[in-house]
């Protein structure tokens, strides 16, 4: 796998014999540490024995953490860790893949889930890692106030009617134009370089 900038950060899922707690607390973590932009949860090779068990709270929590949560795995997910997969703003899984998102269920295949809607992009085997990680460079090279505001546009918006969805958009569009790293972007366009954004 390529080398993730420091403003990703990666947290291994796999062997984790942690309390509930200790994922939210990792992310809380990075983002008090002010460096990363983009998480990955990365759930590659993780078995039934590393499933950590978050309640309802937790799992809310978790979808409405303010940096993007990209969540990517190779193998079949049992109930306990397909729901925080599910909590995740973006999943990647490998081609043998599958996940039961609730006990008894019968397990959906990665073609399933591309299908439903529920993964992102299926990669070939031993590959979704490199696709998350590619992923979430990208969304980190992007203005973290953008980002930020475009997950709470998605969220809020998708429980709206359409035209409310659409004015809270534009109320956001509206507050971006005040920030510096709006300014900073028209200034690295019209000078033909990268966008060197701070947050500001």
């Amino acid at each position: 796998m390529k080398e993730v900038p420091a403003t990703v950060a990666w947290v291994r899922m796999a062997g984790r014999g942690a309390p509930a707690s200790w994922l939210l607390a990792e992310l809380d973590a990075i983002r008090e540490a002010g460096v990363a932009r983009v998480v990955v949860l990365d759930a590659a090779g993780v078995t039934p024995g590393d499933a950590v068990q978050m309640d309802r709270a937790r799992l809310r929590a978790l979808a409405l953490f303010a940096l993007p949560v990209v969540c990517c795995f190779e193998d079949a997910l049992g109930p306990a860790i397909a729901a925080v997969a599910l909590a995740a703003d973006i999943r990647v899984c490998g081609a043998g893949a599958s996940l039961m998102a609730r006990a008894g269920d019968v397990p959906m295949a990665a073609g399933e889930l591309l299908n439903a809607g529920l993964v992102t992009k299926v990669m070939p085997a031993g590959r979704a890692s490199e696709e998350a990680g590619g992923l979430a460079a990208v969304i980190a090279s992007r203005g973290p106030i953008a980002t930020r505001l475009a997950k709470e546009a998605i969220r809020r918006g998708a429980h709206q009617p359409l035209e409310q969805a659409l004015r809270f958009e534009t109320d956001l569009t509206l507050l971006l134009q005040t920030t510096k790293d709006r300014a900073e972007g028209v200034r690295a366009f019209l000078e033909k370089r990268p966008p060197l954004f701070t947050g500001e």
